[in-house]
């Protein structure tokens, strides 16, 4: 699965990230609860990452429509 941010990067499901290309493609980290993952926002999408072991990389696993987060 591809996903297309609104500044044109595409990202994909189970690549690898740095915390820089995150903060570098625009996502903005939310800090939740009871969720071992990173959340971050974008628009109206939610992106999830797994922490890898290094803590300094994130895997990508799941994004969802915004409004699904919050209900």
């Amino acid at each position: 699965m591809l996903t297309e941010l609104q500044n044109s990067i595409t990202m994909k499901i189970n690549d690898i990230y740095t915390k820089n290309e995150l903060e570098s493609f625009g996502l903005v980290e939310r800090q939740v609860k009871d969720i071992n993952a990173k959340v971050y926002l974008n628009g109206s999408k939610v992106f999830f990452f797994e922490p890898l072991a290094d803590q300094q990389t994130f895997r990508l696993y799941s994004i969802i429509n915004k409004r699904s987060f919050f209900l």
